[in-house]
């Protein structure tokens, strides 16, 4: 209604017509489905119910689409607000010392991997390394090593493609770092982790240094 100076537009599509126009969207759903088994490394005699819960996947060739990746009807008894609200205030009861429920095992993965580059004061950069690949249950944490002679850059970044052009997560520096006496690397640790929200952090960072000791030979 009102399309343009309050002009009303109307139009009529078939259903072949939506679909003729849609098919390679309907192929990326296919292929989007057929991923998600392999990553979450089930195989479809495991899996026992198929739920779908409103807007596009409920349109008749999404729901043919599923059922021929799945081999399963798919079910349609909920719509999305109430499988957040419920799936909420289960988490909650969960979370909560109040409440007593059944026990479930409830597993959330990092959507994408997430990688660390590391730089000296310079820009220049020492290395890389993936510490949290896709699919990475959380919250988790990693203790990293570095041997450093001055401050620690490091940035996080997303190591998987995304749908945006942002990919960097965040820079942290770690400092200051200086040579043992005898002009050598110090060991420095780095505890970084996924919370529970699925949020990135660098939680802690120390250095080891090693200390020697004169023992006195007993007599």
């Amino acid at each position: 209604e009102c399309f343009m100076n309050d002009v009303d537009v109307k139009g009529r599509m078939d259903r072949q017509q939506f679909e003729d126009l849609t098919v390679d969207l309907f192929e990326r759903l296919k292929t989007l489905l057929q991923s998600l088994l392999h990553e979450a490394q089930f195989t479809v005699e495991e899996i026992d119910a198929v739920e779908i819960v409103g807007a596009a996947t409920r349109m008749p060739r999404s729901k043919t689409i599923i059922e021929e990746v799945f081999n399963k009807v798919p079910s349609t008894t909920l719509n999305s607000d109430d499988t957040c609200a419920r799936g909420c205030a289960l988490q909650c009861a969960i979370l909560s010392p109040a409440f007593k429920v059944r026990d479930f095992t409830i597993s959330d993965v990092t959507n994408a991997g997430i990688k660390l580059n590391w730089y000296d004061p310079n820009g220049k950069i020492g290395g890389e390394m993936e510490v949290f690949c896709p699919n990475h249950v959380f919250p988790f944490s990693k203790m990293l090593t570095f041997y450093r002679k001055e401050k620690l850059i490091l940035e996080a970044s997303y190591s998987t493609p995304l749908p945006h052009t942002q990919n960097i997560i965040g820079r942290f520096e770690v400092g200051p770092i200086k040579p043992t006496e005898d002009g050598s690397s110090v060991k420095v640790k780095v505890k970084v982790n996924v919370d529970i929200n699925g949020c990135f952090h660098v939680e802690s960072a120390h250095t080891v240094t090693k200390i020697q000791v004169p023992v006195e030979e007993e007599k």
